[in-house]
């Protein structure tokens, strides 16, 4: 293959115009390029990490499904390939708050539904050597800040008891609902993002969102009160009382009443 300059931001717009995503996020992609790779692979992860619906489309198509028939294949069960095809997702197409996406590591060397495949079982793998309906890297947010002197009684009394309802409700949700939740509360993934994740509409993702905060507080609350035998209103007492503590900001969304 003859040697050839990376890809342009204007190439890659001129192939797909919906492209939309920063295009400074290219640049240590470009500098890291081999000249003999493959051009137009190129383009299609790096249009893809750009958010181009059309490039996702194909990319769906030409590698992640066959990413999924291949772990199929491998013998992986169902719910497995799923959460891993997720997971490759969100690693490849997003990213995170401190790192670009995947995408932008391929280097054209292979095809790129080959490295997507890699990865995609890498994270098939790993989710095999790891507990992940576990709910303490959710609950482990909750360890930073301090109650308010005025209010540390109460907080310490109550806040145990929510923390353990919280648990009982998130081991009881559907892995689709633990998965969606994550990619907000983990990722600090939005609407827009999450709806990458899954290839659908904004407004689509952001139901997902909603029905499974909604299931989350509802089984929170239903744990609560069965924990400590007290009536609705008691309930709502204590979560008012617990979640304006600074540590429990960051889940305050999820054990506060979805709005109508």
């Amino acid at each position: 293959m003859a040697a050839m300059s990376p890809p342009s931001i204007a190439e890659v717009r001129a192939a797909w115009p919906d492209a939309h995503g920063d295009p400074a996020v290219l640049a240590a992609a470009a500098a890291g390029l081999d000249p003999s790779a493959d051009h137009a692979q190129v383009m299609l992860a790096w249009a893809c990490a750009l958010g181009a619906a059309s490039a996702l489309d194909q990319l769906e198509r030409d590698a992640l499904g066959p990413a999924a028939r291949h772990l199929a294949a491998r013998g992986f069960d169902p719910a497995r390939i799923d959460e891993a095809i997720q997971e490759t997702r969100v690693r490849l197409i997003v990213g995170g708050a401190d790192r670009a996406p995947g995408l932008l590591a391929y280097r054209g060397r292979g095809p790129l539904a080959a490295f997507v495949r890699t990865t995609a079982v890498r994270i098939a793998l790993d989710l095999g050597s790891a507990d992940r309906d576990d709910p303490e890297p959710t609950l482990a947010l909750l360890a930073d800040g301090a109650p308010d002197p005025d209010l540390q009684y109460l907080r310490t009394h109550y806040a145990a008891a929510l923390g353990q309802a919280l648990a009982t409700a998130w081991a009881g949700l559907p892995r689709h609902e633990r998965f969606v939740l994550g990619l907000a509360l983990h990722h600090r993934l939005d609407s827009e993002a999450i709806a990458r994740v899954y290839g659908c509409h904004r407004a689509t993702a952001a139901r997902k969102l909603a029905t499974a905060r909604a299931t989350l507080y509802s089984a929170t609350r239903d744990a609560l009160r069965a924990a400590l035998a007290v009536d609705d209103p008691t309930v709502d007492s204590i979560l008012r009382v617990v979640t304006t503590s600074l540590r429990w900001q960051a889940l305050a969304p999820l054990v506060a009443e979805p709005e109508a």
